[in-house]
């Protein structure tokens, strides 16, 4: 391809300053010589760097990480694992009072977690009609005179819970105190949507009884899976512009029945605006939902929703608990980390002026392509992409913490309930205007997480809606990043993954081809560091290098740039990882002499 050709002419400017005191302070030589040790370590020799480049630079890394290995299975879990060993010695030793409130909600949080014992769904189920003061569906005779089979209603009762992956989904964003849109678009099912299996329906059966009169889980799943095989067949053709109607005007009954009992009123503004992202799907639904009785269908919305009691499910291991909690409170969980790592702050001007250069480069580069295979959508998004280091905003953090979380309450010992509520303080921010002086300018730094798993990695994220990627704090941490780090670490390690979080956030755009992106993403990525970086040497400066690393040739140097670049994909196996790790060295001629491979003109793309 023409992009991938001219990509040659690209002119970086330099990224890396390489220092010019020839005096290593002790603690700098020794988190360097730390950094190379570690990827030595990971080296197995018995495979060609030419032939499988990722298993021979990662294959030793589990062989270094044993006994402990359970609670983490590559390097992104590794940040989180040691994240999580400082912050539960945080909450240890630090005395309640000498916290703010947002930290005390972050320990209740995860004390909970760790000492409530483990319940079956049917104590969920209990639980739920407590909490909610419901009656179920599912346990409501067919017969029933003082129970109304209404699933858009139900529907509307779990969204509060996050759920919002069936039939539709629904946000609500306020452009100031006074005016809000409301959002009805077509659900992600690729993502979210995993269909329910005749297995599930047999256990719910054995284990869930149901009175007379009702439908069984048996009965159900004869309806049930028929149901989904169609509800997955709509197709719609996109719509270039939404459909705005006021509510009035919204043409299906369970649509306004939907949205007014999400608002819990019984009197809905008639004017209030609806967007609809593609009316072609939503008449497609409705003709699939008039198939079916409302006893099904609110028994269905039932049934989905225990997938969500699945997510609840804890292991006894307290970094589970502790990802848990950083996965659901995380400026909580970054607030703590700050602390601990002041010096941080000081390395933000210098990660910000990396990434301003990485897009800088890679949008350079894209705007050399002729072929019109890269849409315009791509150069828009990559233009306007920004990026924050760390959740939080850099002043007034305190105070904004405390008046985000105010209304979030835990109960020290029930961890299902404090699970379920943080879902919930997620969908009741999302559905008032937030009374903060500064929320306009500071509202990207709330990173909300209304997702019921947990992620135990520590990576880069990228919020749609801001075109915004955020760099965890603790991402900057060995192996991946140290401020005393020589910039030859600093550079292939953090501007390589700079480069693919790029591109995977503007991969989320459904008109391009993700196929070609995951292809050229860490072909591309790995280039430019690798150029930028090295344009930028002077020979005293290599000659430097080789000083400090006791290296004899420049080759060595590039070796080493290589298997730092790769290292943070380190994983106990991943085929995925494998393949675009390969994949990306394969199409570089700078791999090819570093390694001395042979190297077929035609897999060359740089």
């Amino acid at each position: 391809m023409k992009i991938l050709t001219t990509l040659l002419l690209l002119v970086v400017a330099s990224l890396a300053l390489a220092r010019t005191s020839e005096d290593v302070p002790v603690d700098h030589k020794t988190i360097n010589e730390k950094q190379l040790k570690t990827l030595w370590n990971s080296l197995d020799t018995n495979y060609r760097p030419c032939g499988d480049f990722y298993t021979y630079a990662c294959h030793n890394w589990s062989d270094h990480h044993k006994g402990i290995q359970y609670n983490y299975h590559g390097v992104a879990d590794l940040l989180g694992y040691e994240v999580n060993l400082e912050l539960m010695e945080y909450l240890e030793k630090t005395p309640e009072t000498d916290v703010p409130r947002f930290v005390k909600l972050f320990k209740d949080f995860y004390v909970a977690c760790r000492e409530t014992p483990d319940f079956e769904l049917l104590d969920f189920i209990h639980w739920m009609e407590k909490e909610e003061n419901m009656k179920w569906a599912l346990f409501t005779p067919d017969d029933s005179k003082d129970f109304v089979f209404d699933w858009a209603t139900i529907l509307a009762r779990f969204r509060k819970y996050g759920f919002n992956y069936i039939f539709l989904t629904e946000s609500t964003i306020y452009q100031d105190a006074n005016s809000f849109t409301t959002y009805l678009n077509i659900p992600n099912f690729k993502e979210m949507f995993y269909p329910i299996i005749e297995l599930e329906m047999t256990e719910y059966n054995e284990t869930i009884p149901l009175p007379c009169g009702t439908m069984n889980f048996e009965e159900l799943w004869q309806i049930l899976g028929p149901f989904e095989e169609k509800l997955l067949k709509i197709k719609a053709e996109k719509q270039q512009q939404p459909t705005i109607l006021k509510f009035q005007e919204l043409p299906y009954p369970w649509m306004q029945n939907y949205l007014k009992a999400l608002m819990e009123t019984q009197v809905v503004d008639p004017n209030m605006k609806i967007s609809i992202d593609n009316m072609a799907y939503m008449e497609a639904l409705d003709n699939l939902l008039q198939q079916y009785d409302a006893k099904f269908l609110a028994r269905y919305v039932e049934i989905r929703f225990f997938q969500i009691s699945h997510m609840l499910i804890k292991s006894p291991s307290e970094h589970v608990h502790m990802s848990l909690a950083r996965s659901l409170l995380p400026m909580s969980a970054e607030w703590i980390y700050e602390q601990l790592h002041p010096d941080l702050r000081d390395e933000i001007p210098k990660i910000e002026q990396m990434f301003e250069n990485v897009v800088k480069n890679l949008n350079k580069s894209l705007h050399m392509d002729e072929s019109g295979i890269i849409p315009k959508e791509f150069f828009s998004k990559l233009e306007t992409m920004r990026m924050k280091v760390g959740y939080l905003p850099q002043e007034n953090t305190k105070n904004l913490l405390d008046s985000y979380y105010a209304d979030l309450q835990m109960k020290p010992n029930d961890y299902y309930h404090n699970f379920l509520k943080i879902l919930e303080f997620y969908y009741k921010l999302e559905h008032k205007y937030f009374d903060y002086a500064n929320f306009a300018k500071d509202k990207e730094f709330f990173y909300k997480t209304p997702k019921y798993a947990y992620n135990t990695e520590v990576k880069p994220i990228y919020v749609d809606e801001l075109n915004l990627l955020i760099f965890p704090l603790a991402l900057f941490r060995a192996p991946e990043y140290d401020a005393r780090f020589e910039d030859i670490f600093k550079q292939s390690s953090l501007a390589t993954l700079m480069g693919v979080s790029l591109f995977d956030a503007i991969a989320t755009n459904e008109d391009f081809p993700n196929e070609y992106v995951e292809k050229i993403s860490g072909v591309i990525s790995l280039y430019t560091s690798f150029r930028v970086f090295f344009s930028s040497l002077s020979t005293d400066q290599i000659a430097r290098y080789q000083q400090v690393f006791g290296f004899s040739s420049v080759r060595e140097l590039k070796r080493m740039f290589f298997l730092n670049a790769i290292h943070y994909r380190c994983y106990r196996y991943s085929d995925v990882t494998k393949k675009f790790v390969n994949f990306a060295v394969g199409h570089l001629s700078d791999f090819a002499e570093a390694y001395d491979c042979k190297m077929n003109n035609y897999l060359k793309m740089f």
